[in-house]
């Protein structure tokens, strides 16, 4: 056999073991995710750099209210030992920083850093889950809404698939539960943070839920968001997909809000007459529903550690907010007023103790705290 059929036949053979390869390969990288390819951005390692925060103080006090920052701050939420806040800048910034103050006095933000991690521009709100490091920004990105899931150890943003309408995260922190609308039909599917792994649990027959997992994981609540019917009641169903209940049947419901027990829930109702949003308690022990006689809605409401109080921000005929405190058993309420600051008070949370509410005031975009120890 001359060279040159040597040489034509070694090119061959090359050939076929470079397409076997090819082929192994494939079969064994392929993997079925619940979207198209996610988008990812990558960062170093996290690292942090001081930042500066200059605090309003106010006096302190039973019913006083106290500026933390004088620069618009997206999603605070405390820190989960209670000793400081996290939150995000408008730019898309990470900052966490402590909270001290001597007794008698009012809390300060210190020792703020800014954690390095990739920016993320739209940002309008933070789901933090239940455990863990690892958080879901909801973006803006011009046409629509969509979620995007930062990993804390890989420092990446992992961009889920606009079919994606709704989330929640179940207790572990490490898996979701989520909305998957595609062709006018709507699933409910469980997966990793970052949509990969995924499991259909059920069909849906609406397109337009809203889900809200209790804190035990064993139940979820659901409801439309985008019904324009005179009733839209609330269920409940399980992570299995194996139980289905209608808890409130009658009534325009809207927006949920679990007890730290798990047994109550909070949700708002729509008064027909004037228009404005009531809040009602959900017992799941007795299943009834009773009227709190608040003015005000579930997303405007934060309970307190031992499930027993509720603490909700009340719109006042002058624009400005007002808050109310109010036992579960006896119902009776206690009013905090006649702050000098207009207030419009969003992402309501409590300090461990239950003596001071967090909120930011949409008013001007800073984080205040009010005094509830009375």
């Amino acid at each position: 056999m001359n060279k040159k059929a040597i040489a034509i036949l070694g090119a061959i053979f090359l050939l076929i073991i470079a397409v076997l390869g090819f082929l192994i390969y494939q079969k064994y990288s392929t993997k079925t995710t619940a979207a198209p390819a996610a988008k990812t951005a990558t960062t170093t390692a996290i690292s942090q750099t001081p930042a500066t925060i200059t605090p309003t103080v106010a006096p302190s006090g039973p019913g006083s209210l106290t500026q933390l920052t004088t620069s618009p701050v997206v999603s605070p939420t405390l820190f989960f030992n209670g000793s400081g806040i996290t939150y995000f800048s408008p730019n898309g910034n990470l900052y966490q920083a402590g909270l001290i103050g001597a007794t008698g006095s009012p809390l300060q933000l210190a020792s703020s850093t800014n954690l390095s991690i990739t920016q993320k521009s739209g940002i309008t709100k933070i789901l933090w889950p239940p455990a863990g490091n690892n958080f879901m920004a909801e973006v803006n990105t011009g046409t629509g809404t969509v979620f995007s899931y930062f990993n804390s150890q890989t420092g990446v943003y992992t961009d889920l698939a606009p079919q994606i309408t709704a989330l929640d995260f179940l207790p572990s922190g490490d898996q979701i539960m989520y909305i998957w609308l595609q062709n006018g039909q709507a699933t409910l599917n469980i997966s990793n943070p970052d949509s990969s792994n995924w499991k259909k649990v059920s069909d849906m027959w609406e397109t337009d839920d809203q889900i809200s997992i209790s804190p035990d994981g064993s139940n979820i609540l659901y409801y439309e968001t985008q019904n324009a019917s005179s009733t839209n009641p609330i269920y409940l169903t399980t992570p299995d997909g194996k139980t289905w209940k209608t808890l409130v049947p009658t009534g325009y419901n809207l927006g949920v809000l679990w007890s730290p027990d798990g047994q109550k829930f909070l949700f708002g109702q729509k008064n027909s007459s004037t228009g404005n949003y009531q809040l009602w308690l959900y017992n799941m022990l007795t299943g009834s529903a009773a009227p709190l006689n608040i003015s005000s809605s579930a997303d405007r409401a934060v309970w307190g550690p031992d499930s027993s109080t509720v603490y909700a921000a009340v719109p006042g005929n002058s624009g400005s907010d007002t808050f109310v405190k109010i036992n579960i058993a006896t119902l009776t309420p206690t009013n905090y007023s006649g702050f000098t600051q207009t207030v419009n008070a969003q992402d309501l949370f409590l300090s461990q103790d239950g003596t001071k509410l967090f909120f930011w005031n949409q008013a001007d975009g800073n984080l205040y705290y009010l005094d509830v120890s009375q």
